[in-house]
């Protein structure tokens, strides 16, 4: 839209005169917005800022167990206890812990210190 057709429509709509239209077009053309100082500028932020009522007290949210999980956490604690033979010696991992029954786990073997970690993926919107 040109100028002049937003001029026109502003005196149709408004019931404007021709020079106080003009006027309004040159108006909003240009930046009249006055310089704001530090503490306008600070109430101005405080006023674009939504009310936010803050919780008394944080939700306890209590998560599902997976039994999934738990069980594959359960059988590679049980894979790393079992004695294993290999070349004549029975091989297994020492000190082994479960740090999280779903997702961690820790261990030694041969004198190294090993953590395995489970995590599931969620999956993609593109995947169903």
């Amino acid at each position: 839209m040109t100028n002049k057709e937003v001029i026109q429509k502003y005196m149709d709509k408004l019931g404007l005169t021709e020079a106080e239209a003009k006027q309004l077009w040159q108006d909003e053309q240009e930046d009249n917005l006055p310089e704001l100082t530090m503490e306008q500028k600070q109430v101005e932020k405080q006023m674009r800022q939504a009310d936010r009522k803050k919780e008394a007290v944080p939700r306890k949210r209590e998560r599902k167990p997976d039994n999934d999980k738990r069980f594959l956490i359960s059988a590679l604690e049980w894979v790393l206890t079992t004695d294993i033979e290999q070349d004549g010696d029975n091989v297994n991992a020492d000190d082994v812990v479960v740090t999280n029954p779903e997702r961690e786990i820790e261990f030694t073997y041969n004198g190294n210190r090993y953590r395995l970690t489970l995590a599931k993926p969620r999956k993609n919107s593109n995947e169903a």
